[in-house]
């Protein structure tokens, strides 16, 4: 049994990919449960606006929900992906669309700018 084995013990094994579509609220509604049980509150108590670390989260239990999460999704999350989503809403709108657009969130490069401001 490897280390992460050994840290992730019984209770991953618990955890199953869905089988219905991955949807934002899906995921969040997921991460509100996972979350909950965490911090040893109600779900009802979980602001999705909120960051992990405030409900507890450190470095090892963010890992773990990694890996959690690879599990519930069905395919590869980073390591990292709660250090650049930090809340529950930009953790479950990133996993849910992916690398796609979101509207109104796409980021102008200076080169476009530039191109833009010439053009007027």
């Amino acid at each position: 049994m490897g280390f992460l084995d050994k840290f992730r013990g019984k209770k991953a094994d618990a955890i199953t990919q869905t089988s219905e579509p991955i949807t934002e609220a899906s995921v969040q509604e997921w991460l509100v449960t996972h979350i909950a049980a965490v911090a040893q509150i109600s779900p009802e108590e979980v602001d999705v606006d909120r960051p992990f670390a405030e409900f507890g989260m450190d470095s090892m239990k963010l890992f773990q929900l990694s890996g959690d999460l690879q599990k519930f999704l069905g395919h590869e999350v980073s390591e990292i992906v709660a250090w650049d989503y930090p809340t529950i809403a930009q953790l479950s709108r990133h996993l849910a669309f992916g690398s796609e657009e979101l509207p109104g969130s796409r980021l102008v490069s200076q080169q476009e700018l530039a191109a833009s401001e010439s053009q007027q």
